[in-house]
This record gives C-alpha cells, structure tokens and sequence, in this order.
C-alpha cells in the first residue's frame, strides 16, 4: 500500500493553524467601513456622525459573523455557523435600532414636526 503524501511538508505555522479571534474581525469592519464611510462623498472632506458610527458599528458586526460562520463551517460545524449568522442579523438589527436618525424615529413614531 502506497503512503500518501501530506498536503504540507512541515506543520503549518501557529497562526495559520488557528483562525483569527472575533474579536479581530470585528475591529477590522468596525475601522474598514468607518474609513471608508466617513471619505465618501463631499470632496474627501471626513465626515463623522451618527451614520456613519452606526454603519461602522454594522460592518464590525457582519464581519465578526461572517467570520465566525466561516470558521465553525470549514470546522464542521453547522450549528454554529447558522448561530454566528443569526447572532449577526441581531447584533446589524440591534445597532440599527438603536442608532438611527432621529428623523427616521419620528416617521417611525408616527410623529411628524411641523
């Protein structure tokens, strides 16, 4: 019986072994998409509000579970990979709800000023 090759000649690297903590990914969103939110438009004149915190928030957030997903499905894990994404659509819900625009709250209220 033939011996089959490894895919890799010599162990891999401790950092290519275990996959990068949530905790990274969601920094790596959260400066990503504020960056590139707060850039856009106006001349690339920085522009920092509550929009764009809560869209950085959100690109954190998403980034984190995707991550995470990603992880736990190569890892074999479905479960958790649907648990990551779900935790992602709370977490993106949860900021929009608590970030919008005043504006957005007051048509959401039913309220309108005159």
């Amino acid at each position: 019986m033939k011996r089959r090759r490894a895919a890799y000649p010599c162990p891999l690297p401790l950092a290519a072994r275990q996959p990068a903590p949530v905790g990274a990914a969601f920094l790596t969103g959260l400066v990503t998409q504020g960056l590139l939110l707060s850039l856009q438009g106006r001349g690339m004149q920085p522009r920092l509000d509550r929009r764009t915190a809560r869209m950085a928030l959100q690109g954190g957030a998403a980034l984190a579970a995707g991550t995470s997903a990603a992880h736990a499905w190569q890892a074999g894990a479905p479960l958790h990979a649907l648990t990551s994404v779900a935790t992602g659509v709370a977490a993106v819900a949860a900021i929009e709800y608590l970030l919008q625009d005043e504006n957005s709250r007051e048509k959401q209220d039913g309220q309108e000023e005159a």
